[in-house]
């Protein structure tokens, strides 16, 4: 059984939250972007607010390509309105450097120009491929989405693609990832519709971009475990390892909401502390998909300095980060059972 290693990387109060978002760049340095310390109340906001910076929020996506982050959505203040015509769209970031270190000391902004783009949201997903990155699903006004669109940064185009499949829901989470039978598709688990997702233990959903179309597949459970418990706001990476024991894993799975809070948006329902490993492969052109429970340890066994284990949660970002062949997924922040918001980043490595 492959083992998956929790190290707690920092603790920083002034950045403990939830409903945030997070990228590692090309050059391994973590962003995070946005999020709420006290219920529908955003951080982040800049020195002068207006239309050349984005104004704080909540329930963002950001990722990271050609060394820029584009982030979409999200919404903000205690109503959680929608954002205004100069606030909703796409935000592109270019990290400066200073003179002396190649340390970011600052940020220049700007707003695409485009027509046409997806409804505004929040708690939606994102994912980043090629020239392009995918905006799923998520929570607009009222009720919940189910829609698939693509922005391609060369064209500043948006093209909205075939819808998921029923129930539509919030708080998803999807990857893309190129798989050598179907080429490059986006994976989708989990989410909210009023209840957590998925419905039918197990099943996950896999978009084909080349055809336009979506698939439920239901991977084999784990022979001991089963399938992962259904769960919305939680770790789904996409994984990649040169090692022979690791390399039909392609996605990891891990904590998140179990059972919704009574209290909605202003308190805590119950979370899962577990890691899943989701794997793939093929013999004889036959494809076959697999859930494997891993076991959970720290980092340091012997129990020394501050490594431990991190509390189950969700709400909380997530990223990887490719070195020396092998994916880290790294998991900032998030609400607690206790209503709190972490202030921890900690670094997820399967061995």
């Amino acid at each position: 059984m492959s083992t998956a290693r929790w190290r707690l990387v920092s603790k920083a109060s002034w950045i403990a939250r939830s409903s945030q978002c997070m990228c590692v760049t090309t050059a391994g340095q973590l962003i995070v972007y946005g999020g709420e310390l006290k219920p529908r109340q955003p951080v982040d906001s800049a020195d002068q607010e207006g239309p050349a910076v984005p104004k704080p929020r909540v329930g963002a996506t950001m990722v990271c390509m050609d060394d820029c982050l584009y982030v979409w959505g999200g919404r903000g203040g205690v109503d959680m309105a929608p954002l205004d015509d100069e606030q909703v769209g796409v935000w592109r970031a270019e990290l400066k450097t200073g003179s002396d270190t190649a340390e970011p000391d600052g940020v220049i902004w700007e707003r695409l120009s485009y027509t046409d783009g997806p409804e505004p949201r929040s708690y939606h997903a994102a994912a980043a491929t090629d020239n392009d990155f995918f905006i799923h699903a998520g929570c607009p006004t009222s009720g919940r989405l189910a829609q698939l669109h693509k922005f391609n940064i060369r064209s500043r185009q948006w093209e909205e693609l075939s819808s998921a499949p029923a129930p539509p829901r919030g708080g998803t989470g999807i990857v893309s990832k190129n798989l050598m039978s179907w080429g490059r598709v986006v994976l989708r688990f989990g989410g909210f519709s009023g209840y957590e997702l998925p419905s039918v233990p197990g099943t996950l959903d896999l978009f084909d971009p080349k055809h336009d179309r979506w698939y439920t597949l239901q991977p084999s459970p784990d022979p001991i475990h089963g399938y992962p418990g259904a769960r919305s706001v939680c770790g789904f990476a996409h994984f990649e390892s040169k090692s022979p024991v690791l390399s039909s894993i392609v996605g990891v799975l891990f904590h998140g909401e179990r059972d919704a809070s009574t209290l909605g948006h202003a308190g805590a329902g119950t979370f899962w502390d577990d890691v899943w490993a989701l794997k793939k492969t093929e013999s004889n052109h036959v494809v076959q998909w697999a859930w494997r429970k891993l076991d959970v340890k720290p980092a340091d066994e012997q129990g020394e300095g501050e490594s431990g284990m991190p509390e189950g949660r969700g709400w909380f970002a997530h990223a990887g980060w490719q070195e020396n062949g092998t994916t880290s997924v790294f998991m900032h922040g998030g609400l607690l059972s206790s209503n709190e918001r972490s202030d921890e980043l900690w670094e997820l490595q399967i061995e």
